[in-house]
């Protein structure tokens, strides 16, 4: 019986703290998809006398023996639910926490996630992109620090610093039991950090669709365009995660991929709900396997789902209102756009145009088709 297994029982009948370390030393060792059974068999066990945010973590420690691994427990995000209506707080910890990682690597090629691991220059441009998406979250959580050296690494390791500094306790045991790679390449880190952070991205823009909803109803032209142009503008800062994506090794990205199989950004609860706050989708959308894989969100909207297009159509505003927040709903659709032409771009250079998507789909394909979708009518 390994270390790790030992001290799960120990914690199963003696109560005390969990032993988180030992226990994502162990997942990050071998990989969630080679896990051996005597800690699954512990972490079952453990899961009995487990509640609150110890249970969900488990839950996504145990996705795959449990056969309900998916995109949502890929990304272990039961751990961060709790966090997600703080979108500039946990946008800040988890890039942060992807640059600690990057930068990292350089000094231990020992570390987690050993396989593959980048050269200095790749670690730079990394972290460049990253530090443009945390610069404005960082400043209007009053966070920002002046650098007192020039160059990347050292802004790069001066907001790790200041984040490490303000996060609290708890904060920092659920970045690290956020990511939960199913193999040992070291790319896998930054594809599971920038996958959440567009997650949190798009709950906040679920909450602003909701918020222009509302506001269209009462007749609040000034609040409808706000909350469009503060969606749009977020969407846009998240960007330039995708040229961290670009930085990734195709080989990298393929050998990881075998073991994720049944988890797939179509089942984004997020960005269906987001979608659907813009525009009902088309019957065709709502009956395919984009809606089928995130079947309370069908739900939601065959049962009448509002959207910011039908409330636009149907508020009372003056001309001068119905242009503005035209325009800012323009500027969100196009803001979708560009996120949508970037993936399918990144997607096909990674996956080329003939593989399956790992959500049972034609993948590339299934993309290309998504990306032509109007996000308003």
């Amino acid at each position: 019986m390994s270390a790790e297994s030992v001290a799960v029982r120990t914690w199963t009948v003696d109560g005390g703290d969990f032993p988180y370390q030992s226990v994502l030393t162990a997942y990050r060792r071998c990989g969630k998809a080679l896990v051996p059974d005597d800690l699954l068999d512990a972490l079952c066990d453990a899961r009995v006398h487990a509640g609150g945010e110890l249970l969900s973590f488990l839950d996504v420690l145990l996705d795959k023996r449990d056969g309900v691994y998916d995109y949502r427990s890929y990304l272990a995000l039961p751990v961060l639910t709790p966090y997600l209506d703080d979108r500039d707080l946990l946008t800040v910890l988890l890039v942060a926490d992807l640059m600690r990682f990057e930068a990292a690597a350089c000094d231990d090629l020992s570390g987690p996630l050993p396989v593959m691991p980048p050269e200095d220059a790749l670690v730079e441009k990394r972290l460049r992109h990253a530090l443009r998406v945390i610069r404005p979250a960082l400043d209007r959580l009053g966070w920002s620090t002046p650098v007192l050296e020039p160059g990347v690494r050292a802004e790069a390791r001066a907001v790790c610093e200041t984040v490490a500094a303000k996060a609290s306790d708890a904060q920092q045991l659920m970045v690290r039991c956020s990511v939960l790679p199913v193999d040992v390449v070291h790319d896998e880190y930054l594809f599971i950090r920038v996958l959440q952070t567009f997650e949190t991205a798009f709950a906040q823009l679920v909450r602003d669709l909701e918020a222009a909803v509302d506001a269209l109803t009462a007749g609040a032209a000034a609040g409808a365009e706000d909350a469009l142009c503060h969606a749009a503008t977020l969407l846009r800062e998240v960007s330039p995660l995708w040229s961290v994506v670009a930085t990734m090794r195709v080989e990298s990205f393929r050998r990881f991929r075998q073991w994720t199989e049944g988890a797939s950004a179509i089942q984004s609860r997020h960005y269906k709900l987001m979608e659907s706050l813009a525009r009902r989708p088309d019957d065709a959308r709502l009956g395919s396997a984009a809606y089928q894989n995130v079947p309370e969100i069908q739900a939601q909207v065959l049962l009448g789902l509002p959207s910011v297009d039908a409330a636009y159509r149907e508020a009372r505003l003056t001309l001068a209102e119905h242009a503005a927040v035209g325009a800012a709903m323009a500027d969100f659709a196009a803001s979708i756009d560009a996120w949508r032409r970037t993936h399918y771009r990144l997607a096909t250079r990674m996956l080329g145009t003939d593989t399956g998507g790992t959500g049972y789909t034609n993948g590339t394909s299934y993309l290309a088709q998504a990306r032509e979708i109007p996000v308003f009518s």
